[in-house]
């Protein structure tokens, strides 16, 4: 098992999540964080002076899959990378996971019957 770890342009989640679900990786987290590099990224105005950030915004996706689905999704990340995209991949030791059955999400509990509309 492998835990990808990728910092993406934010444009690229569509695409590169219907091409991850096309390879079977249908779970994955996605946040939004800022990255810093040593040239500035973006030059604002305030005021009317100019105003140079480091920060840049971009997205942070993790999935955990198998060794056989890592090299083809690490593939698909390169290519929505960029110049300033980074990939690392972790070796996993194994993935504890419970499994939630159906009878265990759904619950008999009269007060949820009456939020449902």
């Amino acid at each position: 098992m492998k835990m990808i770890i990728a910092h993406l342009p934010n444009s690229a989640f569509e695409t590169l999540r219907t091409e991850l679900g096309d390879l079977g990786v249908l779970r994955m987290a996605v946040a939004q964080v800022y990255s810093t590099s040593p040239r500035p990224s973006v030059t604002l105005r305030y005021r009317g002076a100019p105003l140079r950030t480091h920060l840049r915004a971009e997205m942070r996706l993790e999935c955990v899959v198998t060794d056989g689905q890592s090299s083809a999704l690490i593939d698909v990340l390169h290519g929505h990378a960029g110049q300033d995209g980074q990939i690392a991949v972790l070796d996993l030791e194994e993935l504890h996971q419970k499994g939630w059955a159906e009878e265990d999400v759904i619950s008999d509990d009269p007060r949820l019957d009456a939020a449902v509309l």
